[in-house]
């Protein structure tokens, strides 16, 4: 036999999806509950606290219980997961690798573009407040740049869902899961390469807005300094993620003007993007290294972890 709770937690849900306790309202008092639904005091209790738990409502000392999602239960096995880009080629091993390990754990996955743009993130976030999801894995989009979606990430982490960061977690956001490629050590090994192979001024192409591109400018700059090379500021580009103001500096056009001064200086150019607009005059590109252990993998077990143990500690992935 279902328990009385069980049954007023089911009739309270329905009651919130059919707008009778809207969004953001307050429930009334367990007295008022009580004598709505005809039930103890006790029963109420137990089922407000299962609403809490699934993170319907919230629950304050002093302030009642508040509104703050809608479910239907149809998301509690699914787990979105949110990429800046889905269809290149890492970003499409990454998002495979998550989904066939998901998968075999009896989870279903919902994945979403977000284009690098924090609004497009910040619709999907918000879609995600109105259900109750099984666990989020996110990419953040402009990862070097303060998010203004941090508070809705603040608002599933407060409903306790598993929330896992692939490259970075944003400002503000603290005791983050985050699973990442060693990134610094990638700069400083594609600097050891190129110096161990006689080349004396190098010079790069880095995205501002990426926490990732920015850690190996960290490692490139600190490998040409260790081996006592002076650091040649003109040969240095930077480019943006997405183009907001019209500017385009990812294009072949701009990449190459570019090119052609750096390449008077410099006798090496290392880009750290795959996707920046150019012709074939890159030696070397970020995707020639490849990680010992699979980030999509290692994001989806970090995930199941937290869903089995409450919490999970985040993982950095050498580079061979």
């Amino acid at each position: 036999m279902v328990p009385k709770y069980i049954y007023l937690k089911e009739k309270i849900n329905e009651d919130i999806l059919s707008g009778i306790y809207p969004l953001d309202s307050k429930l009334p008092t367990e007295v008022q509950l009580a004598d709505t639904y005809k039930v103890s005091r006790s029963t109420v209790r137990q089922a407000l606290e299962l609403l809490v738990n699934e993170g319907i409502i919230s629950k304050r000392w002093g302030s009642g219980n508040t509104v703050i999602s809608k479910s239907n239960s149809s998301k509690k096995n699914t787990v979105m997961v949110l990429l800046p880009d889905s269809k290149g080629g890492n970003s499409s091993a990454l998002l495979d690798d998550i989904t066939s390990t998901l998968i075999k754990e009896g989870f279903t996955i919902e994945e979403h573009e977000t284009a690098n743009q924090l609004s497009l993130e910040r619709a999907f976030l918000s879609d995600m407040l109105d259900e109750i999801y099984s666990g989020l894995i996110i990419s953040p989009a402009l990862s070097a740049l303060p998010s203004t979606n941090s508070d809705l990430i603040h608002q599933l982490l407060k409903r306790q869902l598993p929330v896992v960061f692939i490259g970075s977690a944003p400002t503000g956001i603290y005791n983050a899961t985050v699973v990442s490629l060693d990134n610094y050590d990638k700069g400083y090994q594609m600097a050891r390469r190129f110096i161990n192979s006689g080349h004396k001024s190098l010079g790069g192409i880095f995205l501002h807005d990426s926490a990732d591109s920015v850690s190996a400018f960290s490692g490139y700059i600190d490998a040409i300094r260790d081996a006592g090379l002076s650091i040649c500021d003109s040969c240095f580009l930077w480019c943006n993620s997405v183009d907001p103001q019209g500017i385009n500096t990812r294009s072949a056009s701009f990449v190459n003007k570019f090119l052609k001064h750096a390449c008077e200086t410099a006798d090496i150019i290392y880009l750290d993007d795959e996707s920046i607009g150019a012709d074939q005059q890159f030696p070397v590109r970020a995707n020639a290294l490849e990680a010992g252990k699979s980030l999509g993998k290692e994001a989806a077990k970090a995930l199941i972890n937290q869903k089995k143990n409450g919490n999970a500690p985040g993982i950095t992935i050498p580079f061979h």
